[in-house]
Formats: C-alpha cells, structure tokens, sequence
C-alpha cells in the first residue's frame, strides 16, 4: 500500500504529524507520498472554516491544544512573529524534494524552520540552505520554489485532494480512507497493523 500525506505547511498539526507519520509507514512496511497542497485554496473551494478565524473561545482552546499535544511529543513550537507567512514558495519546494526522494526531510526541515526557529519560509536563500542541509541541490530548490509549472504542480495536487474528500491538513490517504489530525494518527497505525495481521 502507498500512503499520501496531504499537508501544507501553514499548520501547526501538520508540524506535530511530521514527527510520527513517516515512522508509522515505514513500521508497516508502507511507502509514504508526501504531498504539498494550498490550504487557503482548498478551504476557500469547500467552504471550510480556517482555525483561527473561528470563535475566540475556539481559537483559546484551539492554541492550547497544540501547546498540549507539543509537550507530550516532546516537540518545540511556536507560532512565527510574522505568521502567517506566505506559503506559496515553500510548497513548490517541498514538491520538488519529494520528486528527489527527499520529501520527508526537506518538509520537516522547513516545518522546523518556521514552527520552531522563526524561520522565513519565502527567503529564497534559506529554502536554498536547507535544501543542501538535505541532500538537494540549493539552486534547483531556489529555481523551483518561484517556477510557474510548480505553481501548477501545487494547484493540481489541491484539486486532487480536494477530488479525494479532503477537507483539511494533515490527511492520510489509504486509498481507501482518510486519516485527518495530528491526533488521528494512533488510529490510522492500529488500522494498518490490522491490515498486516
């Protein structure tokens, strides 16, 4: 079974997911896609709610609730000064790193970035550095990152997730079913130890 892990970097769970998800595929033996999306666009497609423009009561617990879950995964986090920073040449990046093989550690680089070192994630030069840092090459990252048919690649990965009943990030998609939040993931690994068994 291949497993897709819908994300996009804007959010704070897709952060936590990436601590867990890739370990999880791989103690099932499954290979893991990771798959960059626009989350605005989607959610502004399905009319979906964006986190923090719910009710302030909502966003209170919303906040607390990622600090409660970062503790327990032993994981730092804090919301960027300038959050939310555009997302655009970050996901054309992570495209390309998962084109290489390099997806996981490339993403999780630049989720380590922005969620826990105020890393700006539209600096062409950073982008570039973490790159290297994962075994790409630096130019190629910053080529892709501002390239038209990137753009593309991004627009057409959110128009399939959307086509796949996607509503929100992080997703894991089966194939046969979606696995959506950071605090969703011990079922999807109970699911999969079920299918081995």
């Amino acid at each position: 079974m291949t497993l897709t892990f819908w994300f996009d970097v804007h959010s704070p769970w897709v952060y936590l997911a990436s601590h867990r998800v890739g370990d999880i595929a791989r103690a099932h033996g499954h290979d893991l896609i990771w798959r960059p999306l626009h989350l605005p666009r989607l959610l502004d497609a399905i009319g979906g709610v964006k986190p923090l423009e719910a009710t302030p009561a909502r966003v209170r617990w919303f906040n607390q609730d990622i600090l409660d879950w970062a503790e327990l995964q032993g994981v730092p986090i804090a919301y960027h000064p300038q959050y939310p920073l555009r997302n655009s040449r970050a996901l054309r990046a992570c495209q390309y790193a998962a084109e290489q093989g390099k997806g996981e550690a490339f993403v999780r680089r630049v989720l380590r970035a922005y969620w826990s070192e105020a890393g700006d994630i539209t600096d062409l030069d950073l982008l570039a550095r973490w790159g290297v840092e994962c075994g790409l090459d630096g130019e190629a990252i910053r080529a892709v990152a501002v390239a038209e048919d990137y753009k593309m690649k991004i627009d057409a990965n959110t128009e399939e997730a959307i086509s796949r009943g996607v509503f929100g990030v992080p997703t894991v998609d089966t194939g046969t079913k979606l696995y959506f939040g950071n605090d969703r993931l011990g079922l999807l690994d109970r699911h999969l130890a079920r299918l081995s068994s």
